[in-house]
């Protein structure tokens, strides 16, 4: 049987709490009026819940694979992406929060995917 290094798991765990917190962000951060990037966030973080859970529950962490970089990364740039002069901006909080988040899924997604299992 085929076990996950602990890099694996500390990587999927990483990713899971990156999700809830991108999930709880527009609460805790203060999004304003911005709909469009609490809804991105929200969309984003259940998608990284689900493949870090699904990680753990295989014990295979390349489940995370390229997605989870991807996911990462787009949350780290949505915040700039997805500014419309028509919404109320959001908080410097959710600007940075969204960067960290991002670049946490990003690294443990890549640590992730590359570690081989023992």
């Amino acid at each position: 049987m085929k076990t996950t290094s602990p890099a694996g798991r500390w990587a999927a765990g990483l990713v899971l709490l990156a999700g809830a917190y991108l999930v709880l962000a527009p609460w805790v951060a203060g999004f304003g009026g911005a709909g469009v990037l609490a809804l991105t966030n929200t969309v984003v973080g259940v998608a990284l819940i689900g493949l870090a859970i699904a990680g753990i529950v295989t014990r295979r962490p390349r489940v995370l694979g390229w997605v989870v970089p991807v996911l990462g990364a787009w949350a780290a740039l949505s915040p700039w992406l997805l500014q419309s002069a028509a919404q109320t901006q959001p908080s410097a909080a959710a600007f940075a929060g969204n960067a960290v988040a991002g670049a946490v899924v990003v690294v443990a997604g890549v640590l992730g995917s590359s570690r081989p299992t023992c």
